[in-house]
C-alpha cells in the first residue's frame, strides 16, 4: 500500500509521501527516515574519569530521536527533480552527471553528495526526490548530515529495485567522506548508532547511556535560545543571548544537571544538558527562571532519546 494511505504510518512520513505524489505524480519507490544526530563531549559524559587505554580520545556521538526524511523514485535520464515541504518555492531539475548546476540553498549539499555518488557509480539514472526535516534549523541540531544520509540512502535504494547494485553503509560514509566536507562522526551516528548506545566519533568504541552512580540513565534537554529578530553573530541582541545561556547553564547545573555541552561542532544558541531524570522538572525551572531574569525570551527545551539508525520506512 502506498505509504501516504497507510492510517499506521507517521503522519509526517504520510504528508511526504503525499507530497511527492502530488508533486511528480506517482508515488516514491523508496521511502528513508535518518535520525538527527549529536555530539557529546567524553568529559560531559563520564566528568572526572581519568583516561585509559580503552578510552576514546574523541567525543561521543548519538542519534537522536528526531528525523529528516527523503521519498525518492527512480529516474533513466540522468537528472534528479527535487523538492522539500520546508521549501515549497525552491523545487530545481539539475543534473548528476556532466557540469554541475546551481541548487538552491537547501539543496546544496543532498546535490553535490548525489553527484559524488552518481560519479562511484551509484544512481547514475537520476531521481525524483522530496524530503522534510521534522525540527527548524534554529532548534541548533546539525541538519546537513542527516539528510546527506537520508537522500543518499533513498536514491541507492531506489535504483536497487531496477538491478543496480547496493551500497553499504560503511561504503556510503568512505563515499561521503572523502567527497563531501561534513562531520564523519554526526554522519557515523545517522548511519550506525543504536538504541541507548553512544558511539565514539572516530568510530572505535560503544557505550550506553548511563549513569556514572549506577542509577537510573541520565535524559537530555536540548536547550535554545529564542531572539526576537533571529539574526546572526551580527545580531544586536547575540551578546545578550549569550550571557542568558551562561546564566541559564550555571543555573541547570545548580539544579542537578551533570554536564552541559554544544550539540554541534561549534558553539551556538543549543546546548545539550545531560541530568538523572529525577531533576529534569528542576532543571527546567532554573532554566527558564535564568532567562526570565536575562529578560529573555522562554528557550526551547527540547527532550532527545538516543535512538538507532537510519532506516527504510516500509
Amino acid at each position: 500500500m502506498d505509504l501516504a494511505r497507510r492510517a499506521t504510518a507517521d503522519p509526517l512520513l504520510r504528508l511526504l509521501a503525499h507530497g511527492f505524489a502530488t508533486t511528480y505524480r506517482r508515488p516514491p519507490g523508496a521511502v528513508w527516515r535518518a535520525p538527527y544526530a549529536f555530539r557529546l563531549a567524553a568529559s560531559a559524559v563520564e566528568p572526572g574519569t581519568p583516561l585509559t587505554a580503552a578510552t576514546p580520545r574523541t567525543d561521543w556521538v548519538a542519534a537522536a530521536n528526531w528525523y529528516v526524511a527523503a521519498a525518492v523514485s527512480p529516474r533513466a535520464d540522468g537528472l534528479l527533480r527535487c523538492g522539500s515541504l520546508n521549501h515549497p518555492a525552491e523545487s530545481a531539475e539539475l543534473p548528476l552527471t556532466g557540469p554541475a548546476a546551481r541548487a538552491p540553498g537547501w539543496a546544496a549539499r543532498p546535490y553535490a553528495v548525489l553527484r559524488a555518488l552518481a560519479a562511484a557509480g551509484f544512481g547514475r539514472g537520476g531521481a525524483d526526490l522530496h524530503v522534510n526535516a521534522t525540527l527548524p534549523d534554529a532548534v541548533g541540531l546539525p541538519v546537513a548530515e542527516p539528510l546527506e544520509c537520508a537522500v543518499a540512502l533513498a536514491l541507492a535504494d531506489a535504483h536497487v529495485a531496477r538491478g543496480a547494485r547496493p551500497l553499504s553503509r560503511a561504503q556510503l560514509a568512505e563515499l561521503l567522506g572523502a567527497a563531501v566536507p561534513g562531520d564523519h562522526g554526526l554522519r557515523r551516528a545517522v548511519l550506525f548508532g543504536r538504541t541507548g548506545q553512544l558511539l565514539a566519533a572516530d568510530g572505535s568504541a560503544r557505550r550506553p547511556l548511563r549513569s556514572p552512580d549506577g542509577g537510573p540513565a541520565p535524559c537530555l534537554l536540548l536547550l535554545t535560545a529564542r531572539t526576537a529578530t533571529g539574526g546572526g553573530t551580527e545580531d544586536p541582541g547575540a551578546a545578550a543571548v549569550a550571557t542568558g545561556l551562561a546564566t541559564a547553564i550555571r543555573e541547570a547545573l545548580r539544579a542537578g544537571a551533570r554536564s552541559a555541552c554544544w550539540p554541534g561542532t561549534r558553539p551556538g544558541r543549543s546546548v545539550l544538558l545531560l541530568m538523572p531524570p529525577d531533576r529534569r522538572a528542576a532543571v527546567r525551572t532554573a532554566v527558564i527562571g535564568a532567562f526570565r531574569r536575562c529578560d529573555l525570551p522562554v528557550p526551547r527545551l527540547l527532550r532527545i532519546a538516543v535512538t538507532a539508525a537510519a532506516r527504510r520506512e516500509d
